[in-house]
């Protein structure tokens, strides 16, 4: 469908205001609804979105698809997926240099005016200030507040409280973990039913690749004849990039024809002093790969390390076994959850630790063929169709309370 700017959307001929918004659900429901109006916030869909976007990416179409008799009206800050279903609309709402917090709470929420929708979904783990409608909340993680030494001090205090104030106005909130989901109820005292647990998915273009293209990739990246250990991702300290420098530069005494390939952007607070940790003739560090070329990279990673403290699903370390490569995690967060028996796991945040888990995931064949077979009969577990169905079911929950 074509975009549409904000000042096009059309209006649904009325608006109760501020002041009638406690009115406006019972109003509905005296109305009946046969059909929603659901306006989505996808501020985080299109080119410049990451794991929010990827998550938004893959469900909104199969939302769409079983939910027919609903509107969505998508909301983004470019042009993001060419939705051709006929009861999706997306509507290009620019942020310019605002920021989200600016975007959402306004032109997205005086797009929300004009539309009175019945429900809205937001994938970037906040709402509207001021939120009237019913809605249904994705929250990933929530390290800001279980963690706010890892975040500038103004960012973890203002971000925090938007996500606490969220929490608390969501009438749904869907997390990705059973980890992410005690830690709600602990931390914030969140009500646990308020809370559904839904595994996110693997694309299907995550799959092994033919021996040709898994060497040619390595070609030409240098690393022809090299034993690979991989991380990507945004580079944070809690992902602990120079513990893993640490751990791969000792198995070298032993494994001279390893190198380490890390991708992403540097993103640690307080700064840690990467460009100097990374230059090194055996590490090569690419700010950023193609989203085409995420199979092969996988592909070529004979380890996939990722070194994460706290996560609240962590698509990486399993899209690289989707690919064939054998993961190597902290088993704490969600990584301990998810990956509890398709990865090698490290106990301790220490180098010996780490070293002793990566050399052997690297000799151990024997139990390298069992991971992958273990993933093979679990990958449908992982599945946007069934996640989609889930919280489609949600949605539905919604609609037979406003009829």
């Amino acid at each position: 469908m074509p975009s549409q700017s904000e000042g096009s959307a059309k209006s649904p001929g009325f608006f109760l205001g501020k002041s009638g918004c406690q009115d406006a659900r019972f109003l509905r429901a005296a109305c009946g609804v046969r059909k929603m109006r659901i306006a989505v916030d996808a501020y985080e869909l299109g080119p410049r979105g990451a794991g929010v976007g990827r998550v938004a990416r893959n469900l909104l179409p199969l939302l769409a698809s079983l939910l027919e008799e609903d509107r969505f009206f998508i909301m983004t800050r470019e042009i993001a997926l060419p939705f051709s279903r006929s009861n999706c609309q997306q509507i290009v709402l620019p942020s310019g240099n605002r920021g989200y917090f600016r975007w959402q709470n306004g032109p997205f929420w005086r797009t929300c005016l004009r539309l009175d929708p019945q429900l809205i979904i937001a994938f970037n783990y906040t709402l509207p200030v001021i939120c009237p409608w019913p809605s249904l909340l994705f929250v990933h993680d929530i390290s800001l507040v279980a963690h706010p030494e890892w975040f500038p001090r103004k960012t973890a205090r203002w971000r925090g409280w938007l996500l606490k104030r969220s929490l608390h106005q969501a009438d749904q909130i869907i997390v990705p973990s059973f980890f992410t989901e005690r830690e709600i109820v602990s931390r914030l005292k969140t009500r646990r039913e308020k809370l559904k647990v839904v595994y996110y998915g693997l694309e299907e273009r995550f799959q092994p690749v033919s021996e040709d293209y898994r060497r040619g990739f390595k070609q030409s990246r240098g690393l022809t004849d090299r034993r690979v250990i991989g991380f990507l991702g945004s580079i944070f300290r809690r992902r602990h990039i120079p513990l893993l420098v640490s751990a791969v530069e000792s198995l070298r005494s032993e494994f001279p024809d390893i190198s380490l390939y890390i991708i992403g952007q540097d993103r640690t607070y307080p700064p840690e002093p990467l460009a100097s940790l990374l230059n090194r003739e055996w590490i090569r560090w690419d700010k950023s790969l193609p989203e085409v070329e995420l199979p092969l990279f996988y592909a070529a990673c004979d380890i996939f390390a990722y070194l994460s403290e706290y996560e609240g699903f962590g698509f990486p370390p399993l899209e690289a076994l989707a690919c064939g490569s054998i993961p190597v995690v902290f088993n704490r967060s969600s990584l301990g959850e998810i990956l509890a028996d398709l990865a090698f796991l490290v106990d301790e945040i220490k180098p010996e630790a780490v070293y002793r888990a990566l050399r052997e995931a690297l000799t151990n064949q024997e139990r390298r063929q069992e991971i992958r077979k273990r993933f093979e009969s679990r990958r449908h577990q992982f599945s946007w169709p069934r996640a989609a169905s889930a919280i489609a079911g949600l949605i539905s929950k919604f609609k037979r309370k406003m009829t």
